[in-house]
């Protein structure tokens, strides 16, 4: 089986687990699901109000427990694991795949209509995850062609990308790749940082570019990735620079072992941190709350404190919208709203 149909059964194999928990960190709501689409795309745009986006094309308009379910008319067999919403209305869906599945398709009215603007040429090509520095700088990360990672780079608001040279990030190890799991394995920054990170050979690793991401070095980290379903799935910048990263091992999301480090500003070695064992695929940054998920459950840390379980729910992804509130998504159709207690 391949990285990404294995992570499609593990999520299958976690379907049973009790849908909520709680303890003094509060408690995630979990409203009926309007859709069977696996959601791992997910951007807030202010308030109650965000965006997720999931195979089979759909995409959910969400505001707190309310969910519009639409699904983009031509792009019915595409796996939209990335989106970036620029606002209620201005909104880029990416789907991942091998070749041409990859695309980038575009609304600007509220998901009324959507443009694809963009499709994968590289036919060895499989895109990962996007992210945006503002509406108009952004990058898509790709799985190693030409024996590097591929990063693509827009600077008009995703209509057109170019592909950084490839003397700008390290050659990939045998066997590694990045996890399409929760368009979380790129982060941006303050002050031009850009970083991304990898699994499947052996250590994972984060390749961090403190520079605009016009070149990246490569620096491993303490989550296993000796197998293509282990690695780091996830990274996040904290307002200071701290760099989080999470990951495990999809296959076994209930494995022991380290699924969370961090990395000190200005430093070059990743430290592990204390966590409730669990794979982990998502991981979300804000002030000093910092929560992450996976199928194994979600689990937080506010004010400095040792991270606790929060819900043993399965999800995929996870963004912080307060330093007490959250939106996540997840198998099914799954959406979850945190409150902190």
């Amino acid at each position: 089986m391949t990285r990404r149909e294995l992570m499609a059964a593990g999520a299958a194999a976690l379907a049973a687990t009790p849908a909520f928990a709680q303890d003094h960190l509060g408690g995630i709501r979990m409203p009926a699901s309007t859709t069977e689409s696996e959601l791992r795309g997910l951007s807030p745009t202010g308030g109650k109000t965000y965006w997720a986006s999931g195979s089979k094309g759909w995409i959910i308009r969400g505001k707190d427990e309310r969910q519009d379910a639409m699904r983009i008319v031509g792009a019915e067999g595409l796996d939209f694991r990335g989106l970036h919403a620029l606002d209620d209305h201005h909104v880029l869906a990416m789907s991942a795949g091998p070749g041409g599945a990859s695309q980038l398709w575009r609304t600007s009215d509220g998901g009324k209509t959507w443009k694809r603007i963009v499709v994968n040429t590289d036919p060895d090509g499989f895109w990962d995850s996007i992210a945006f520095v503002d509406p108009k700088r952004g990058f898509i990360l790709g799985d190693p062609t030409q024996g590097r990672f591929t990063v693509l780079y827009t600077a008009d608001g995703g209509e057109t990308w170019t592909r950084l040279k490839a003397e700008g990030v390290p050659p990939a190890a045998a066997n590694e790749g990045a996890f399409a799991a929760s368009n979380g394995c790129v982060a941006i920054g303050r002050h031009g940082q850009v970083a991304f990170c990898t699994g499947g050979a052996g250590r994972a690793r984060v390749y961090l570019s403190r520079g605009g991401g016009g070149v990246f070095v490569a620096l491993e980290t303490p989550i296993l990735a000796d197998a293509a379903s282990k690695g780091a799935f996830a990274v996040a910048f904290a307002k200071d620079g701290t760099l989080w990263v999470c990951g495990g091992d999809y296959r076994n999301p209930t494995a022991p072992g380290v699924n969370l480090a961090r990395l000190a500003p200005g430093g070059l070695t990743f430290e592990a941190v204390a966590a409730p064992p669990g794979y982990l695929s998502s991981v979300a940054v804000l002030g000093d709350t910092v929560m992450a998920t996976g199928l194994a459950g979600t689990i937080a840390s506010r004010g400095g404190a040792a991270f606790q379980r929060v819900s043993a729910a399965p999800m995929n992804t996870v963004r912080l919208t307060s330093k007490k509130t959250a939106v996540l998504c997840g198998p099914k159709g799954a959406i979850g709203l945190w409150r902190a207690g």
